[in-house]
C-alpha cells in the first residue's frame, strides 16, 4: 500500500466511527435551523440522540461486541500444546508517542494487553519464536515501529531466551498477515494473539495468507452482565466499545468484498 493510499485509508476509516456520524447529524441540524426545514432539523437531532444514547449504553455496546468476541473463545490446556507452533505472533494495536509530558514512547493499554497475552502463551512452551507485529501507523512522520517499542517494553519485564523477531513494515491488519507471511517463510503453524473484538478479522487475514492459525484472543471487552438502573446509563467506554465493534464488521465486510480475507 503506498503512502497515499494509505492517507486516504485513514481519512476514510473515520468516516466508519459513530462519533462521526453524530458529528454530521449535528452539523445539518445546524445548517437547517433557520427555520425553513424544521422536519429535517428535528429528524436530525432525534437521530444524533438516539446514537449518542444508543451506542453507550451497555446492552447495545456489549451486544455488539458479543457478536465478534464469542467467536473465538480462549483455548485452554495450553501446556498440551507444546511445541505445536512454529510462532507466536502478537498483532500491534498502538502506541503512545513521546512528546510533551511523556518522555518516551508508550503502549497503549490494548497492546500492552496483547504483548502480556503473548508473553503468557510463550511461557507454556508453545513455541521457539515470538513475532511482534507493527509498524509505524503515522503516514506523517518517521516514527519508532511499534513491534520494536514491544520488544523493547518486554525485554524490560522478561529475560528469556525466546527468540523476538520483530515485523516492523505493516499498518493494517491485512500487512499484519502479509508481512508476517514474508518474515515466517513457510513455517505457517502460528499461536495468534490479538483483542477478542479484533480476532475475528485477524483470523480472516491471516487464514488467507496461508497460515493455520490458532487463536489466543486477549481483552475480552464482554464481562458480566449488569442489569437494573445502571445499564441504562450512558458511558463513554461503552460508547467507544460500540464503535470498535462497528469498526471491526465494516473492516471485516470490506476486505471480504475485496478478497483480502477468507
Amino acid at each position: 500500500m503506498s503512502a497515499w493510499v494509505y492517507i486516504i485509508y485513514k481519512i476514510v476509516k473515520v468516516a466508519v466511527y459513530p462519533l462521526s456520524w453524530v458529528i454530521v447529524l449535528l452539523g445539518l441540524s445546524v445548517a437547517w435551523s433557520g427555520g425553513r426545514h424544521p422536519a429535517r432539523l428535528r429528524a436530525c437531532l432525534l437521530a444524533a440522540l438516539i446514537l449518542s444514547y444508543g451506542l453507550s449504553i451497555a446492552p447495545v455496546s456489549r451486544t455488539l461486541a458479543w457478536t465478534l468476541e464469542h467467536r473465538y473463545p480462549e483455548p485452554a490446556d495450553l501446556a498440551a500444546r507444546a511445541a505445536r507452533y512454529d510462532a507466536v505472533v502478537v498483532l500491534a494495536g498502538g502506541v503512545q508517542r513521546k512528546g510533551g509530558l511523556r518522555t518516551r514512547d508508550d503502549l497503549k493499554a490494548s497492546t500492552l494487553q496483547r504483548l502480556l497475552c503473548g508473553r503468557s502463551v510463550m511461557r507454556q512452551g508453545v513455541a521457539p519464536m515470538l513475532v511482534l507485529s507493527g509498524g509505524n501507523a503515522d503516514p506523517f512522520r518517521e516514527q519508532l515501529p511499534e513491534s520494536v517499542v514491544m520488544a523493547q517494553v518486554l525485554r524490560s519485564i522478561e529475560r528469556s531466551r525466546w527468540i523476538i523477531r520483530t515485523e516492523t513494515h505493516s499498518r493494517t491488519t491485512f500487512e499484519n498477515a502479509v508481512e508476517t507471511k514474508k518474515l515466517l517463510a513457510d513455517r505457517s503453524r502460528i499461536a495468534l494473539v490479538t483483542s477478542a473484538l479484533h480476532m475475528p478479522r485477524a483470523m480472516a487475514m491471516f487464514t488467507r495468507q496461508g497460515f493455520q492459525a490458532t487463536a489466543y484472543p486477549c481483552e475480552f471487552s464482554v464481562g458480566n452482565v449488569h442489569s437494573g438502573v445502571t445499564a441504562y446509563l450512558p458511558d463513554v467506554d461503552y460508547f467507544r466499545q460500540s464503535s470498535m465493534a462497528i469498526h471491526e464488521w465494516v473492516g471485516l465486510g470490506l476486505y471480504r468484498l475485496a478478497g483480502k480475507a477468507d
